[in-house]
């Protein structure tokens, strides 16, 4: 299912081509901590609305090679992708922790895209939930700041080990118990999809083999971003969950106010309901555009 390919520079990108091979081509970032197979969750819904889905491991996560963290630089990434599919035109769409990486691709190369998308997708959050933000973290973010990305890598890797520990070196039943324990109370979309449930766990435990993956995300969007939102010159579509306690509305109400146009929309349920369930109605918007 995982292609790869190498960009310019040397380094490897890996991504998954789902969906209608003949439709629409929609770039998916996934959220964090994920690899490309997270796309399977939507990739159905993406082939009933003539998707072509082509969903990204961002740096540190499968086979695609870590780097100094950056949305700027992910949404390089992306473009080059792009062109070496052959890709002239296409949207993107962001899941959770990938939005910023979808909203990072509106800001460099709005005239290529033709749809922009963000579901649950979390603001700056040094601004919009500034408790949320550790000891440990703030380490890492100043230096960053301080232009020191390998430092603030080793730093952020040592949160992120931390956070994941419990979640290494078990058997799939185990691995699903364990992700069951740190859900968030709620309505669980995933529960109602048992197969997507599935494939959601087995690509989530891919991703946290290491903590690259999770270290690069949180590095790009926990601190101040390195994109201009009012460049963003296409309408955003903004979908959170009334019920969502991971990524709260107040986050879609602060890029709301920072693009120059965007919609924001509010749709029942929890996190798994706005991240996978929307898909559909994300995908049947496009296909209107």
């Amino acid at each position: 299912m995982f292609s790869t390919l190498t960009l310019p520079d040397g380094r490897t990108l890996e991504y998954a081509d789902l969906g209608d091979p003949a439709g629409q081509p929609v770039v998916f970032h996934p959220g964090t901590p994920a690899t490309a197979g997270q796309g399977l969750v939507i990739a159905d819904a993406a082939s009933r609305h003539g998707v072509r889905l082509i969903a990204v491991s961002r740096p540190g996560y499968g086979a695609s090679t870590m780097s100094a963290p950056s949305l700027r630089a992910a949404a390089a990434d992306t473009l080059e992708l792009a062109d070496l599919l052959g890709l002239e035109r296409f949207a993107v769409l962001g899941a959770s922790g990938g939005g910023p990486f979808a909203l990072a691709v509106a800001a460099a190369a709005p005239d290529r895209l033709g749809f922009v998308a963000a579901h649950a997708s979390p603001g700056e959050y040094g601004v919009v939930k500034p408790e949320i933000i550790g000891d440990g973290d703030r380490r890492a973010l100043a230096l960053l700041a301080e232009g020191k990305p390998d430092e603030a890598v080793q730093v952020m890797n040592e949160v992120a080990d931390a956070d994941l520990a419990g979640l290494r070196g078990l058997s799939e039943a185990e691995f699903s118990a364990a992700l069951a324990k740190m859900a968030p109370p709620g309505p669980s979309w995933l529960d109602e999809h048992p197969a997507l449930k599935q494939a959601f766990e087995a690509d989530f435990q891919r991703a946290v083999l290491t903590s690259d993956g999770m270290t690069y995300d949180n590095l790009c969007w926990l601190g101040p971003w390195d994109i201009d939102l009012g460049a963003i010159t296409l309408r955003v579509r903004l979908v959170y969950g009334e019920d969502d306690r991971m990524s709260e509305i107040a986050h879609g109400e602060w890029l709301h106010e920072r693009l120059p146009d965007s919609e924001l929309v509010v749709i029942p349920g929890g996190h798994g309901h706005v991240t996978f369930g929307a898909a559909a109605d994300t995908f049947s918007a496009l296909s209107a555009e």
